[in-house]
């Protein structure tokens, strides 16, 4: 017989700390149990906004008068501990668990990607294409289930993202989506403080990502700037994890002298600074996601988004969305961006971080939190 798979991080009850004795609600929150296992100060916030989503989530719904349990999707072995009134999850299948549940429970579906189906042919594509170009086969990451019997009985689907990307979810329960904007990490330079050389900053361009290099759209970028030796590339991302990548992209990668490969660099770190003051532009071609965090915490440092359409942030005036992720389409707009003038590039830089401040710093992201919860649940 399997045994069943203890998740590393187990459940956290009151992981809100709510008084038990006043609060006459309690919700499952099936997400990051980690935030809860960790000191406030550990170098792991800095590395996803995600974990500290997860806390302000809790903390909200504290507001709300629930006490907030919070697992893992991962976690086999759990069971309802309390009579949930409110159940906010990422899990695709309950298998069974949902029949433990009460029967007038608000159950919510927490989307942080693309619908599993488009994301999964997003990928799938993005692979196939590379093959075609470079017979290089590179391991097709992050595929994800698209049996969800869990989400088409939601009664909502709260989707990290925009329109774009609720746009994806929609169809797939009768209920409505709503969306809300991630937001920065707590540790970064706000674009007040940065002296920078537009003239120069136009022509150095800052990938900055972490795993699954192909779905982020770094293979579309290394054909693209060694063509151009004017202009500079700043790889910012877990590129070393993946030997075949690296294998596939070797010379444009290592050894062409205007990419510079630094690997995964930590946002509190004098190196990262350095990045923003050399840096105009944030890219990220990338084919799914949620939400791009990373160029949501690059735009607060006031770098221009350079995004394809899944990275789920609208750019409006301030920035620019690729009108396909070609490779064509991604090369001409890096060439007409970097010989722009650089007045242009110090308004949409100054606009960017302005935009930033307002729809995508943690304030906002807790009054659209209270907003949906009313809308859902009513307050206490």
């Amino acid at each position: 017989m399997r045994r069943a798979r203890h998740y590393p991080h187990p459940l956290v009850q009151n992981a809100n700390g709510a008084d038990e004795q006043r609060c006459n609600k309690s919700a499952l929150l099936v997400y990051l149990p980690r935030a809860f296992h960790l000191a406030a100060d550990d170098p792991a916030f800095l590395r996803h906004a995600n974990l500290r989503r997860c806390r302000h989530m809790a903390a909200c719904l504290g507001e709300f008068g629930y006490v907030v349990d919070v697992v893992s999707k991962a976690d086999t072995t759990f069971r309802p501990r309390r009579d949930y009134h409110l159940i906010i999850s990422e899990r695709l299948d309950w298998q069974g668990i949902e029949r433990r549940f009460r029967a007038d429970a608000i159950h919510l579906f927490l989307a942080t990607s693309l619908n599993h189906v488009t994301h999964n042919a997003n990928v799938r594509r993005r692979h196939a294409r590379l093959l075609e170009r470079r017979c290089a086969p590179v391991q097709v990451r992050r595929v994800y289930g698209e049996t969800m019997p869990a989400v088409a009985a939601s009664d909502a689907i709260l989707a990290v993202g925009n329109a774009f990307t609720a746009g994806t979810w929609k169809g797939t329960l009768d209920g409505p989506v709503y969306m809300f904007n991630s937001f920065a990490l707590r540790a970064g330079v706000l674009a007040s403080d940065i002296t920078k050389d537009f003239a120069r900053g136009r022509t150095h361009f800052l990938f900055f990502a972490s795993r699954s290099q192909v779905q982020k759209g770094l293979d579309l970028l290394l054909e693209i700037f060694p063509r151009h030796p004017h202009l500079h590339l700043y790889v910012c991302s877990e590129f070393a994890a993946e030997a075949d990548f690296c294998a596939a992209y070797r010379r444009e990668l290592f050894e062409a002298p205007n990419v510079h490969p630094l690997g995964w660099t930590s946002v509190n770190s004098p190196e990262f600074s350095e990045l923003l003051r050399t840096c105009a532009c944030v890219i990220h071609p990338t084919c799914s996601e949620g939400q791009a965090g990373s160029v949501v915490h690059c735009m607060h440092s006031g770098l221009i988004p350079l995004v394809t359409r899944e990275a789920g942030i609208d750019t409006d005036d301030f920035g620019v969305t690729f009108a396909d992720d070609s490779i064509e389409e991604i090369e001409k707009t890096v060439l007409d961006v970097s010989q722009r003038p650089p007045e242009w590039h110090r308004e949409r830089g100054a606009k960017t971080a302005r935009i930033a401040a307002e729809l995508y710093g943690e304030e906002a992201f807790t009054r659209r939190w209270r907003s949906i919860i009313t809308e859902i649940a009513g307050k206490a």
